[in-house]
């Protein structure tokens, strides 16, 4: 009687593991459904970065951009090489639209900006930054 008992005890043993396939299978989410959950990305933040104190200015790959607000509009003046050069920039849209600058403007600098219109003075920007 005891041989005949173990056979079943070996042939129950891959129905138990059958079982445990279906309970795996059981496990698995609704078809269409992600497994796993992505984890939002988040921006690496740059070693060795300066913080970004100035108005108007901020660091975006790897260079500094100057970009200013104008009926709820960011316009982007420029991307240049260092903080102070986005902050220029910022300064002198800053005085076309009658804000406060980072820094204070020459006088030269403000009798050369009243010539221009707010367009033309966009345009010229852009084009001294590109020949550059």
């Amino acid at each position: 009687v005891s041989q005949k008992s173990i056979p079943k005890v070996a042939s129950g043993s891959p129905n138990v593991s059958g079982s445990g396939s279906s309970k795996e299978h059981h496990n698995q989410p609704f078809p269409g459904q992600p497994i796993k959950r992505r984890k939002r990305h988040r921006r690496k933040l740059v070693q060795n970065q300066e913080p970004c104190l100035m108005r108007g200015v901020y660091f975006k790959n790897m260079k500094w951009q100057a970009a200013i607000k104008v009926d709820k509009k960011q316009i982007h003046l420029g991307t240049v090489g260092s903080q102070e050069e986005a902050a220029h920039l910022y300064d002198r849209a800053a005085f076309m639209c009658g804000r406060e600058p980072n820094f204070e403007l020459s006088e030269e600098e403000k009798q050369e900006l009243r010539k221009f219109k707010w367009e033309e003075f966009l345009a010229y920007t852009r084009r001294s930054i590109t020949n550059k």
